[in-house]
């Protein structure tokens, strides 16, 4: 009787946890690290995602020696995408040339590569449990 009584809590507890809101199972804090900006001219604006490409949080950042470092803290656990350029001129767009190919610097999380047209979102996410630093390397 009291193993049944366990089993029937555990399944219970499995259920609640599986209905309950990713936002509510807690929050972890996500470290961006870039590197290779062409110089510390402009700005670095960074935007994490969710993967149907909607931002959950975005933040600007000046480059110091070619680097610069983002903190996204309240992340709710779940999958997620980074994507980033280096506003070099301050004009707060990415500027394109023919073909809207970029004239700035870019960046996605897995240091996914442009083959033909830009990076597969898909190839760009994550999945963060806890908190997490990756590193990106700009193009």
């Amino acid at each position: 009787m009291k193993k049944l009584l366990i089993l029937a809590l555990l399944i219970a507890y499995g259920t609640l946890q599986a209905q309950t809101p990713v936002s509510d199972r807690g929050t972890v804090t996500l470290v961006v690290n870039i590197k290779n900006f062409k110089s510390d001219e402009g700005t670095a604006y960074i935007s994490l995602q969710d993967p149907t490409k909607r931002p959950i949080q975005q933040q600007s950042a000046k480059i110091i020696k070619n680097v610069t470092q983002v903190v996204f803290k309240n992340v709710a656990i779940g999958k997620y995408a980074v994507r980033l350029f280096h506003d070099e001129n301050d004009n707060k767009k990415m500027d394109t040339g023919f073909f809207g190919i970029p004239k700035e610097s870019w960046g996605v999380s897995n240091d996914v590569k442009a083959n033909f047209g830009p990076p597969k979102f898909e190839d760009m996410i994550f999945v963060l449990e806890r908190d997490k630093t990756i590193t990106i390397t700009m193009n």
